[in-house]
């Protein structure tokens, strides 16, 4: 073989050579891009369903609250429907009865709420600006009662009630004055006061043996006065 023979081989043979290097090389480069559009395109993805996934909860957060406030909303109105106050009318209006009243009331709407005073009602002896307790009776006389019983002011206020002595002489625990019940046995100013105190916050005695529940009435002292009260 030639020398010009083999030198013509031997530079096919390095072309050849430098050809396969070209193409390895635009293969790796090729491939490393390809993988970085890949991973740049996950990167993408995973930001957007991060930021919806932040939206969600941001979704659900608010409608919790909202809901938190309703019930809340709805807590209060419940309560506030439940603070009423519940009051017995009796005596010169047309229909007696319990009834219930906001917290605020006055003895002329526990008055109203009983349909309002009958012709023989005598409301001036009522003091219908006083506000109503809870389990408070209110009590209207009539204009005959009145007139047999007599009246007198009240010593407080100046405000003219219906007197209290029963017809038999016994003391009412429910509408006596300071003085009238002072005129029982072992009863003082302080015990007096404290049985007023209590016919107010109560709504009155239910009965007599009641009066053991006043501060600093005891058995003993309600057998000495027993027969001499009434309600």
């Amino acid at each position: 073989m030639s020398t010009a023979v083999k030198e013509e081989i031997m530079r096919d043979s390095k072309l050849r050579r430098m050809l396969l290097i070209v193409a390895v090389i635009l293969t790796v480069c090729l491939a490393a891009g390809c993988g970085r559009g890949k991973e740049g395109s996950t990167l993408e993805e995973v930001s957007l369903q991060s930021a919806d996934s932040e939206t969600a909860e941001e979704e659900d957060t608010s409608e919790e609250q909202m809901s938190e406030n309703a019930s809340e909303e709805t807590s209060g109105r419940e309560k506030k429907s439940e603070e009423k106050l519940c009051v017995f009318v009796c005596g010169q209006v047309a229909a007696p009865g319990v009834y219930e009243l906001a917290p605020d009331s006055r003895i002329y709407q526990a008055v109203e709420a009983a349909g309002g005073l009958l012709e023989t009602a005598a409301g001036d002896y009522v003091n219908q600006a006083e506000p109503v307790a809870d389990g408070q009776r209110v009590y209207i006389p009539s204009v005959e009662e009145v007139q047999t019983e007599g009246s007198r002011p009240d010593s407080a206020g100046g405000d003219v009630s219906l007197s209290t002595a029963a017809s038999d002489g016994r003391v009412n625990l429910n509408t006596a004055g300071k003085e009238e019940l002072m005129t029982l046995t072992g009863i003082g100013e302080r015990k007096a006061e404290a049985i007023i105190q209590y016919r107010e916050t109560s709504g009155g005695f239910g009965s007599i043996e009641e009066l053991m529940q006043v501060e600093g009435i005891k058995e003993g002292t309600f057998e000495k006065i027993k027969e001499d009260i009434v309600i």
